[in-house]
């Protein structure tokens, strides 16, 4: 059971680079800093960096305080396997189904709320630790995404006035400012994405172990590879998304909106929330493009992905349920 629950883990986590790996490197590539491979690629091996190297505060959130995770496992090991398999594949579907449409979606928000479900239906509502999730999930999911516009907006337009009269010597400090920004902005979504897949993987290995959660470094590496590895094979679908259909980005908005989403990710990684990059990042863009002209933001594109921000929890939550419950059935 333990090698199932890391193959759907370890899926879960390469779906998670491949859905929001473009997202990361997309202000960069529609700059045209960098080639869309060349870009990919190096946001890959950064993700893995991060995964690898900036702690575990946001794992431990995911497996002790999203769900009471002894309850779950003093019901047994086959039943707290399947609450894990079963969180992963809502997580998935919802994942596959938002990447096929290239809706800059939360691929990591939707295993927490595939967690909910299956907590629900599996244990009942007292299991979810309610406190946790709706501070550290659905109010951070808000505000994240608002703090990333406003600091879009701010560190824009302080860019704007510190090089009004910059020569053209700056171009290419801000080009290879850019770079550095979007290698960071890399490793601090690898940090924050990875960490929520070791956390779930966390609670599989204990019921499969019969011991207390403990998070292996091999866990942290293998979960750091297959996001690093999904991002590097699949994240050019949301690149348009986020770098051209929200507000046309150039070099100094691609700037801008990635130290605020710097800014706002490591934020998070240091207070243990589990936030979406892709959330932070877009309401970056969205600010950048506010302080040059509101009007150069395509607000129809950004209601369609706040729809889907906001239908993400809930629709995982309903697809981890029902996928728990069918699980159970055949198998219990």
């Amino acid at each position: 059971m333990l090698y199932l629950i890391l193959i759907v883990g370890l899926i879960t986590a390469y779906i998670n680079g491949m859905h929001d790996g473009g997202t990361i490197v997309a202000t960069t590539i529609t700059s045209r800093i960098m080639t869309p491979r060349k870009a990919i690629v190096i946001s890959g091996l950064a993700n893995l960096v991060g995964a690898l190297f900036l702690g575990t505060t946001v794992a431990l959130t995911v497996s002790q305080g999203m769900v009471d995770t002894p309850k779950i496992l003093a019901g047994g090991q086959l039943d707290a396997c399947l609450f894990v398999i079963a969180s992963f594949v809502g997580s998935i579907v919802w994942n596959i189904l938002t990447w096929i449409t290239k809706m800059p979606s939360s691929a990591s928000h939707s295993m927490l709320g595939a967690m909910v479900g299956c907590a629900i239906i599996g244990y009942g509502s007292s299991t979810v630790g309610w406190n946790v999730f709706m501070i550290k999930v659905v109010l951070a999911m808000v505000i994240s995404p608002i703090i990333g516009f406003v600091a879009g907006y701010l560190f824009f337009m302080l860019q704007n006035k510190v090089l009004s009269n910059a020569t053209m010597v700056w171009d290419k400090r801000v080009r290879a400012l850019d770079i550095i920004t979007s290698i960071l902005l890399s490793i601090s979504h690898g940090s924050n994405d990875a960490q929520k897949v070791i956390g779930l993987l966390a609670i599989g290995l204990a019921a499969c172990s019969g011991q207390g959660i403990s998070i292996p470094f091999w866990l942290i590496a293998i979960s750091g590879l297959a996001l690093s590895i999904g991002t590097m094979t699949g994240g050019y679908n949301m690149i348009g998304s986020i770098g051209k259909d929200i507000v046309k980005i150039d070099i100094d908005k691609a700037f801008a909106s990635q130290l605020s989403s710097i800014f706002v990710v490591e934020l998070a990684n240091i207070t243990g929330l589990p936030i979406s990059s892709t959330q932070v990042i877009t309401g970056s863009v969205m600010g950048v493009g506010t302080e040059d002209t509101p009007r150069s933001v395509n607000w129809g594109i950004t209601k369609k992905i706040v729809t889907a921000w906001i239908f993400t929890i809930p629709a995982s939550a309903v697809t981890g349920a029902v996928i728990f419950k069918l699980l159970t059935l055949v198998i219990v």
